[in-house]
C-alpha cells in the first residue's frame, strides 16, 4: 500500500481535508482500532450483512469488511468521507495490481461497489491525474 503521505497528498490534490484523510487511511487500515465504525458495526452490521444474505448478493458479501466501511462513512460521515475513501481504495489497488491499468481497477473497483457520485468524481480525478499517480504508487 502507499504511505499515507501519498494518500494525504492526492488526497490534498482533490481538496480533502487533511482531518478526512487521515481518519479514512486509519479506517481503511486499521479498522478494529476506529471506535465510532466499531461501534457501528456492532450496532448495524449484523443488519446489513443479514439483508445481503437475504438477497444473496453473494458478490457483496463476500466484500462485506469493505462494504461497511463504505456503509459507515455514507451513514455516519457523508460525502467527502465517502470520496477519500474511494481514493484510498484506488490507490491501495494501483499499488497492490501493478499489472493492470488505471482504467482497469476503475471499473473493477465500480463493479465491486454500488456506483455513486463520490465514485464518480474520484474516477474522474484519477484518470485526469493518472501518470504521476501511477508514479507515486508504483
Amino acid at each position: 500500500m502507499p504511505k499515507w503521505e501519498i494518500h494525504n497528498k492526492w488526497a490534498e490534490k482533490t481538496g480533502l481535508p487533511g482531518e478526512i484523510s487521515n481518519f479514512v487511511n486509519h479506517l481503511s487500515d486499521f479498522p478494529e482500532e476506529c471506535p465510532e465504525f466499531m461501534e457501528f458495526c456492532e450496532r448495524e452490521g449484523e443488519e446489513i450483512i443479514l439483508e445481503l444474505v437475504s438477497v444473496r448478493d453473494y458478490r457483496r458479501i463476500m466484500k462485506i469488511p469493505k462494504y461497511l466501511q463504505v456503509v459507515f462513512l455514507q451513514r455516519q460521515k457523508g460525502s467527502e468521507y465517502v470520496k477519500a475513501w474511494y481514493l484510498h481504495y484506488v490507490l491501495d489497488y494501483i499499488k497492490m495490481a501493478p499489472a493492470l491499468t488505471v482504467e482497469e481497477i476503475l471499473k473493477r473497483t465500480e463493479d465491486r461497489f454500488e456506483r455513486c457520485q463520490e465514485l464518480e468524481i474520484i474516477k474522474e480525478f484519477v484518470m485526469g491525474n493518472s501518470e504521476e499517480i501511477l508514479e507515486d504508487c508504483r
